[in-house]
């Protein structure tokens, strides 16, 4: 390995559990894919504040653009896409669960997959209402919240109505 040595008692790496395996792999896969999508998000918005916040830092070299797109190449391009890289890595591991040989990171993933795990277990214990059930609860908070409208507005409209007869507006 290049003569290069690293010792077996490092506290933080662990290269007997490295492996690329989902961790628990057929269970949470609907909570762990939304919040995969969620996340995936967030980042591609995070590097997009990123390519806006230093988009006038110099190009690498003169000339230099991204060839499909047309977009100049600049350090702020090349920052913004080395952060959704990265996040996007960190986000699968922890998303999956896989064994990366980072004692803590592991730890934590594996936590993160049992929550979600969990909270798709609990979901599939709802009740959920029928589309009839559903219905008439919507209809119930629409007339309460047009007839609580209505009391505020009339409440208002007496109150300015008075304020302004006795001169207080």
């Amino acid at each position: 390995m290049l003569g290069v040595r690293v010792p077996p008692d490092l506290p933080f790496l662990n290269f007997e559990r490295m492996a690329l395996e989902v961790y628990k792999k057929n269970q949470g896969v609907y909570a762990r894919v939304f919040l995969a999508g969620g996340l995936g998000a967030l980042s591609f918005l995070a590097s997009y504040t990123i390519y806006g916040s230093f988009i006038d830092l110099p190009e690498l070299y003169p000339g230099a653009e991204l060839p499909l797109v047309g977009i100049r190449l600049t350090w702020g391009a090349l920052l913004a896409s080395l952060f959704f890289v990265i996040s996007g890595v960190l986000i699968g591991v922890v998303t999956t669960g896989l064994e990366t040989g980072l004692v803590s990171l592991d730890a934590n993933s594996k936590k993160t997959v049992e929550f979600l795990i969990g909270t798709q277990d609990e979901l599939q214990k709802v009740s959920w209402p029928t589309r009839q059930e559903l219905t008439g609860s919507t209809a119930v908070v629409i007339v309460s919240l047009v007839i609580l409208g209505a009391y505020i507005f009339g409440v208002d409209w007496v109150i300015t109505r008075v304020m302004r007869f006795i001169g207080f507006m």
